[in-house]
């Protein structure tokens, strides 16, 4: 490798931004060392990975400060191909593009072209500014890459030339394979991505028209090499094809990384080429400059993303809401190692039957995120747990809360707190304590996930809910209406609103006097005061709350193999919220039904006998009641909805 400054590429390519920025030579005294672990002529983007570094120089050396965007730039004035410097410069698996520069510009000895390596192209100071990059020469982005797939090199020991595989490809192409091309291309970029890989996909994807075919006659055998491996010959093999101009072979694969390169190996052995080969994994940082200093900074938790402090402070801003939601048994302070709960004073004289329940919020958290409103969701985790205790006949007592971000804001994880408070408060258990994981690097920005634990109890002689053994052919089904979507659907919620090009802060069609993230965020109803009340009086059978699954996979939950639910669907009314969702997204009513609530958020079973009281005391504790339908023999389906053109 040439060591002169103005002819080797890395150091001509550092002039080149130098002079860019009036800086007609490096600064006295500098030193550069280079490492090149990457054999020249192989195909395996040494060029690119040499402008990378030539750039990143100048920007360093000449104090520039230059964005890898505008880095970019200056690569592209370098090296006419995207491919290998976006990669090198960007890292991951990348897709990049370029746009037309004036001609005339390319003209200017200056820019040191990479194409004609090894041999100098210029790099002289005329004493003139050389053409400076147009902003945005071109467009990179990158794509997603499954974890599993590995790269098996196999480095053929000879080098072609980049200006000699360029001179074998002909100046037309038959509009067939490049068509053919144009079609692997668009399927790759999503098929790499996918976990598992889809083998077959990816290897005929990877049958390139453009390059390989013309190729040949530069690498003895390629041909034959290439067409001597596939996913059935060998197991773990994804695709197989040639590195950039080559001579190196890249084949993608799962696992059998040795088998698969000693059989490739062999194959070039045959043409009396010997090679070696690397298993290879996408570098994601790309390309990086650290700067030494004499003494490192000591470092501390919050160094890495987590502050201690914070934590304290969440844990003050939060202790009045918390200690709002104390009851007999639980006084509801936190800090402690443990929540406690003592079962005598909260009313339980003998040892009760406990029941928990554990459940998160889902996907509505990114409705939140993109409303910056985080007090509702809270609500929604305390509801999806004491619903589920309740159906069961259990008062519940106590919650637990997990809150995980990757950087602790104090603001919104208090309002989100607020938020368990209140709906603790509304289902009349105590918040007993949590945990709050700050772990950077886990959730992008604001985001944050979160689930909740609560436990309930049973007095001793009651029955656990449902009760199967009494439930019989003609018992009344009666439903409690929902406040919306709740929390479930939510993935098919966000893709109907996408898919009519809406925003969570446009007014939503169904409520014009609230936006439509406003809207969804209204929170599950908690049912546990009312049902209980009924429960108490012995009056309930059975109970399903209607959540992820819908009706037709909740209902079943709480009847006996013997019997059906016949569910006449007229006779509640649909939330406005969910018949525009239904008509929007084209959902046919058995999805409706599966998806979302419809308009239910329990379910019961009464006796004929109880029906009207069971009614009454609901009502009277504040829900929308409707008797929706009655259980029959089972025959070949558990729910049979009937009426269901009335969705329509």
């Amino acid at each position: 490798m040439d060591l002169v400054a103005d002819r080797n590429l890395i150091t001509q390519t550092a002039l080149y931004v130098l002079r860019c920025h009036d800086q007609h030579a490096f600064p006295s005294e500098t030193h550069v060392h280079i490492i090149n672990p990457i054999p020249l002529g192989r195909g395996l983007g040494s060029s690119g990975a040499a402008v990378v570094a030539g750039v990143m120089l100048g920007s360093e050396v000449g104090g520039l400060n230059l964005s890898k965007d505008r880095m970019l730039d200056f690569c592209l004035m370098i090296e006419r191909h995207p491919d290998n410097v976006a990669a090198a410069l960007f890292g991951g698996f990348v897709g990049s593009y370029l746009k037309d520069l004036d001609p005339e510009d390319m003209k200017r000895k200056e820019i040191p072209l990479s194409e004609v390596l090894p041999a100098p192209a210029g790099g002289v100071d005329t004493g003139l500014t050389p053409p400076i990059p147009p902003i945005n020469i071109g467009k990179h982005i990158k794509f997603n890459w499954a974890p599993e797939i590995k790269c098996i090199a196999i480095i053929p020991d000879f080098e072609v030339s980049t200006a000699k595989a360029r001179s074998v490809l002909p100046t037309e192409y038959p509009k067939a394979d490049v068509i053919s091309n144009l079609q692997r291309i668009a399927l790759l970029t999503t098929a790499l991505g996918q976990s598992p890989p889809n083998a077959d996909m990816i290897y005929d994807g990877m049958q390139d028209k453009i390059h390989q075919p013309y190729r040949k006659t530069l690498i003895p055998g390629l041909t034959e090499i290439l067409k001597s491996v596939t996913p059935t010959s060998q197991p773990g093999l994804l695709g197989i094809c040639l590195s950039g101009a080559g001579p190196t072979i890249l084949a993608l694969a799962t696992h059998n990384f040795e088998q698969i390169a000693n059989h490739l190996i062999g194959e070039f052995k045959k043409e009396n080429i010997n090679c070696e080969w690397k298993l290879l994994e996408p570098a994601y940082d790309g390309a990086v400059c650290t700067r030494e200093v004499e003494k490192p900074k000591a470092m501390t938790y919050a160094d890495a993303g987590v502050s201690i402090d914070a934590g304290n402070d969440l844990v003050v801003a939060i202790k009045k809401a918390v200690k709002s939601t104390r009851r007999p048994g639980a006084d509801a302070e936190i800090g402690g190692f443990g929540g406690a709960l003592d079962l005598q004073a909260a009313g339980y004289d003998e040892a009760p039957i406990m029941i928990q329940a554990i459940d998160g919020i889902g996907t509505k958290l990114k409705v939140a995120f993109a409303m910056d409103k985080f007090d509702t969701v809270g609500i929604d985790l305390v509801a999806m747990n004491v619903n589920d205790l309740v159906v069961q006949g259990a008062e519940p007592l106590t919650f637990l809360d997990y809150y995980a971000c990757s950087k602790l804001e104090i603001k919104e994880a208090v309002s989100f707190i607020e938020g368990v408070a209140a709906g603790c408060r509304e289902s009349g258990c105590a918040l007993v304590g949590g945990e709050t994981a700050e772990m950077p690097g886990m959730y992008q920005g604001n985001e944050f996930d979160a689930g909740g634990c609560a436990t309930g109890a049973l007095k001793r002689g009651r029955t656990i809910l449902p009760d199967m053994a009494s439930m019989v052919e003609g018992d009344i089904l009666l439903g409690l209406a929902s406040d919306g979507v709740h929390s479930n659907g939510f993935s098919l919620v966000r893709k109907v609103v996408e898919s009519k090009g809406l925003s969570y802060h446009d007014k939503a069609p169904w409520a014009p006097n609230t936006s439509i993230g406003a809207s969804l965020l209204t929170p599950t109803r908690i049912y546990v005061k009312p049902l209980l009340k009924a429960v108490e009086k012995d009056l309930l059978k059975g109970m399903a709350h209607i959540t992820g699954g819908g009706l037709y996979d909740n209902i079943p939950r709480m009847l006996p193999k013997t019997l059906a639910a016949e569910v006449d669907v007229s006779a509640w009314t649909v939330p406005p919220v969910l018949k525009w969702l239904k008509e929007a997204g084209n959902v046919e009513s058995r999805e409706f039904a599966r998806t979302w609530n419809t308009g239910l958020g329990m379910v019961i079973v009464v006796s004929k006998e109880n029906a009207d009281e069971a009614q009454k005391v609901l009502e009277e504790a504040g829900e929308r009641v409707s008797v929706i339908g009655k259980l029959f023999t089972r025959g070949e389906d558990e729910v049979v909805l009937k009426n269901l053109e009335s969705w329509n």
